[in-house]
């Protein structure tokens, strides 16, 4: 039996799933294209999975390097030389999956393996190595990257992005083989990731200025709640009304991928119809989407926690998300406005009509109780 999945990436076959099959086409096109773009959205906006799913789509095309700064230890972003020597374990072991003994670019593989020992690797040799293997790829090579921005607090970050640069710009400038195209997928903006930087520096230029534009929406479409729905129904045969459900968890999430899945595992699994007398649609009926809501505006969750972590740790963002609650300020939205440009990446609030709104009504009811709650 599939299940509503809110840990971890979404695996088809066992989770339930919205269709990904317009939202893996536009990446398909720019990697096409050869871009190298970032997938910057907030927590638990299904980056994981939808970068999971892509792999596939793209592996009968191109060589998917995907690695995981998450799985690096704090040590390998300490240096230059530790960085660089975590990185080529980690591609090669990666690159290696995919290649045979005496296959094109194996060889670069095993010298990019065995540079680690060099007391002279740093990043300018191992992207000459990594250069040297696109060069001798069968397929043209796709680096995709997860949780980068996990030590962006680390002068070596950015670096790191400074080589993709410069090698994105050998490729257009000079025909000289890189990576056809890379993927980085993280929270934060990586194109701003400089201000994390301590000391703050007066060169603000960001290494990542050669990013396309990503502008795929990765927020769940009320038709694709639906789709998602019925292959619930078709299983469980519950007699819900799929379309007023779908556009309920609509309503109330704005699409955000975790409230969805949230809401749909509380209604299929915590709210019982024995326990209340009623037929067995109880769950699925609006009394049991307003349950699910209750439930959810007073469990202790991942979301939720990053949520009023991210207001302890930005005293500006605090400042305006109350004001924007309480006192019925009508806010323009300002990109540059750093404390609106925070907000909207971590997900909270979004442009409505050049004015900030919050995010989604769930949002909003959890802010409401988090600032009564302190004002007691």
């Amino acid at each position: 039996m599939r299940r509503f999945n809110t840990t971890g990436p979404c695996i088809p076959g066992k989770h339930y799933m919205v269709d990904l099959t317009e939202r893996l086409a536009q990446i398909c096109g720019l990697v096409d294209g050869g871009a190298y773009f970032t997938v910057n959205y907030a927590r638990q906006y299904g980056k994981t999975t939808t970068l999971a799913e892509l792999e596939k789509v793209l592996t009968e095309k191109y060589l998917v390097i995907s690695l995981d700064f998450q799985r690096f230890s704090d040590f390998c972003f300490e240096s230059e030389r530790n960085f660089c020597y975590a990185f080529a374990a980690a591609f090669s072991k990666e690159a290696g999956r995919f290649l045979a003994d005496g296959a094109d670019g194996r060889r670069q593989i095993e010298e990019l393996a065995s540079a680690r020992k060099d007391a002279g690797f740093n990043l300018m040799y191992m992207f000459e190595l990594l250069r040297d293997f696109c060069e001798r790829s069968d397929k043209p090579v796709v680096l995709v990257i997860d949780e980068v921005d996990y030590a962006s607090n680390n002068r070596v970050i950015l670096d790191f992005l400074s080589q993709l640069r410069y090698g994105y710009l050998d490729r257009e400038l000079r025909g000289m083989r890189s990576f056809h195209s890379v993927i980085l997928a993280a929270v934060y903006d990586v194109r701003n990731i400089r201000r994390k930087i301590r000391p703050v520096e007066h060169n603000v230029n960001s290494p990542w200025n050669i990013a396309a534009d990503f502008e795929v929406d990765m927020s769940f479409s009320k038709e694709g709640i639906a789709g998602m729905l019925r292959e619930y129904e078709a299983d469980h045969a519950t007699g819900m009304d799929v379309s007023e459900m779908a556009s309920m968890l609509y309503d109330y999430t704005s699409g955000y991928p975790f409230l969805v899945s949230r809401l749909c595992k509380l209604m299929d699994e915590k709210i019982r119809p024995e326990e209340t007398g009623e037929d067995g649609m109880y769950p699925w009926t609006k009394k049991g989407f307003h349950e699910a809501v209750r439930l959810i505006l007073s469990e202790e969750n991942a979301l939720f926690g990053s949520m009023i972590g991210k207001l302890a740790d930005y005293s500006e963002l605090n400042t305006m998300l109350s004001s924007l609650l309480f006192a019925g300020e009508h806010t323009v939205y300002n990109p540059d406005n750093l404390a609106i440009s925070d907000a909207t990446m971590f997900g909270f609030v979004k442009n409505r009509q050049g004015n900030v709104a919050i995010a989604n009504r769930i949002f909003e009811a959890r802010l409401y109780n988090y600032y009564l709650s302190t004002a007691e």
